[in-house]
């Protein structure tokens, strides 16, 4: 294990010290990359490219588009070890658990809410839009505040609860959440296309009545511009 190396807390630290940009929060997203892929090669266990596609997504949530009552959680989450390092990152959970990724009272190798930093466990794929309308119900009862993110594999879309829940929560008016989905092309280890190509997915969420955008999640500058 001699020639594993991370980026050590202070690092991000210093990153977070100054005005928050673009270019700061693509510095801060690619040391959370090479975290998350230390964490990964020591587990010897993980998802590179699920974490390592969505990674710059949440690192400019986290850093920039995020207020204190918003949440955001992954609904394919395969890609928990980039989010680990993130939160890592902004001292959301201790830092040193990144050693310990998929080891006995470390790090689950899929999101779990035993991590206190965590708002939901992924559980089966295709349920994060139902979730995210669970969370808003919630708190429009408590009288809350906040938007809620969640986050989608392209893979996923191939499970049908989320075509259930897409329409009605349009239909409820539920503008509080904003659905990313993570176009890869790739679902464990073949091609989307070739397993069931999702098509024009802009196309159809709009036909479900949401508001739809296309966007590069490595270009931080776009992110921004949404």
């Amino acid at each position: 294990m001699s020639d594993l190396v991370y980026i050590p807390l202070k690092e991000f630290q210093r990153l977070r010290a100054g005005k928050m940009d673009e270019g700061r929060a693509a510095v801060f997203a690619d040391a959370a990359r090479l975290n998350a892929l230390y964490a990964i090669k020591r587990a010897n266990s993980g998802h590179i490219g699920s974490s390592f596609s969505s990674l710059d997504i949440v690192t400019w949530l986290h850093l920039v588009e995020m207020g204190p009552e918003d949440v955001y959680f992954s609904s394919k989450g395969h890609d928990v070890p980039g989010l680990y390092a993130v939160l890592a990152g902004l001292e959301k959970m201790p830092f040193e658990k990144l050693h310990q990724l998929r080891r006995l009272g470390g790090l689950p190798g899929h999101p779990d809410v035993a991590v206190s930093a965590l708002a939901a466990n992924t559980g089966s794929l295709g349920m994060g839009i139902s979730k995210a309308k669970g969370i808003v119900w919630a708190r429009r009862f408590q009288k809350k505040s906040g938007r809620v993110f969640v986050l989608i594999g392209d893979g996923e879309l191939q499970e049908g609860q989320i075509w259930e829940s897409l329409p009605q929560a349009a239909h409820l008016k539920m503008g509080e959440i904003t659905a990313i989905v993570d176009a890869n092309k790739i679902q464990s280890d073949l091609w989307v296309s070739k397993v069931n190509d999702t098509g024009d997915v802009v196309a159809k969420a709009r036909a479900f009545g949401w508001h739809a955008e296309r966007v590069n999640g490595h270009d931080f500058k776009a992110l921004g511009s949404y």
